[in-house]
């Protein structure tokens, strides 16, 4: 009795043709699975980015606000000033402040003392990354800035 080979000869030959089948299979696995993690990665990074450049820019504000209510003569004058400052530089921005609360804390206002400014400002997250997402976040920021020591406090 005599074996009869196959068509594709010897069963090593057969095996390594059966196997040859799989190629490709890694850039498939590739596009259906890392393509789409590295959008969301990417994403995630975009997001972080714009969310800290929105706590720059309140940041930037808080800081204005407190220089503008350090050049003020009276309590009063610097709780307007303070809210004119911030109001400047958050308008033109990218996202949405709304609401927006300035807090000045005048302490004694005396020459020497020190002022401080807090802005607290709730951005909805749809502003912000531009995604559709829901919910809103608050960033605060917190600036000081001293009253000078030679300044009177009546007259310019």
């Amino acid at each position: 009795m005599t074996r009869q080979r196959s068509r594709n000869g010897d069963p090593l030959r057969r095996r390594s043709i059966r196997l040859r089948g799989d190629s490709g299979s890694v850039s498939v696995e590739m596009a259906l699975s890392y393509v789409p993690l590295m959008v969301l990665a990417a994403l995630a990074v975009v997001a972080c980015l714009r969310l800290a450049s929105a706590a720059i820019d309140v940041n930037s504000a808080a800081s204005a606000a407190a220089r503008q209510a350090s050049l003020a003569r009276t309590p009063g004058e610097a709780r307007a000033a303070a809210a004119d400052g911030a109001s400047a530089t958050l308008a033109g921005r990218p996202f949405t402040c709304q609401p927006s609360t300035v807090t000045v804390n005048p302490g004694a206002f005396v020459p020497g003392g020190q002022v401080s400014v807090t802005i607290a400002c709730t951005v909805r997250l749809e502003d912000l990354y531009g995604l559709g997402l829901p919910g809103a976040i608050t960033i605060r920021s917190t600036s000081y800035q001293p009253l000078d020591t030679y300044r009177g406090t009546t007259g310019p």
